[in-house]
């Protein structure tokens, strides 16, 4: 007979392999990797947006023993596309867990510089855009800026020193976008966590 504590994750486990295994999905984070369930509907409206300023684009559960350090902000692989986990949460008993996701970040080349120094390189990274609301003035509607999150493997970054908040990024013309563009970054947070730097970036003037 089973715990209590054994009952959701069991359940999770027969809705994933009888009851909608085409919702199966393979989640990898932090050398795990495990099936989970594509599960509700997105948000729409002021809902869409996170704390941290990214759209969702998938929700999934888990088992919550798979993921012990998926939380808001990590890298996940998907089915194989990177995403940036924007809100996890735990059942009661803790025992299943509740991801909403990213849309998949985008595989490009970014031309990386340090101004007023010696630092250039050309980079792989994975990049995705957001939007969040600027500074309100008055009762007139807050503007749009762009934001953007962006991933560097740690094994490509080769320079001595970290990135820093200043440096800038060029990313190579979207294919998808008409005309083609290229945005210029500037970034303005930075931190190391899932073998990547992850930096949250502004585009520039």
């Amino acid at each position: 007979m089973r715990k209590p504590s054994e009952y959701l994750p069991a359940a999770v486990r027969g809705l994933r392999s009888r009851l909608m295994p085409d919702c199966s999905m393979l989640l990898c984070h932090a050398g795990r990797s495990a099936t989970v369930t594509r599960v509700g509907s997105l948000s729409i409206g002021e809902d869409a947006m996170t704390d941290a300023n990214v759209a969702e684009g998938v929700r999934v559960l888990a088992s919550a023993s798979d993921f012990p350090e998926v939380a808001k902000g990590r890298l996940v692989s998907l089915d194989g596309e990177w995403r940036v986990v924007t809100g996890a949460k735990t059942d009661p008993a803790g025992a299943t867990l509740s991801l909403s996701m990213s849309a998949p970040l985008s595989a490009t080349k970014a031309a990386y510089r340090r101004p007023g120094t010696t630092i250039a390189q050309t980079l792989d990274v994975l990049a995705i855009e957001s939007a969040s609301p600027g500074p309100s003035v008055s009762d007139v509607a807050a503007a749009l800026y762009a934001t953007w999150y962006v991933a560097i493997p740690e094994d490509g970054w080769m320079e001595p020193t970290a990135p820093q908040i200043g440096d800038t990024l060029e990313l190579s013309p979207s294919a998808e976008a008409r005309p083609p563009r290229r945005d210029s970054l500037c970034v303005s947070a930075a931190s190391r966590r899932d073998g990547f730097w992850f930096l949250t970036c502004r585009e520039r003037d």
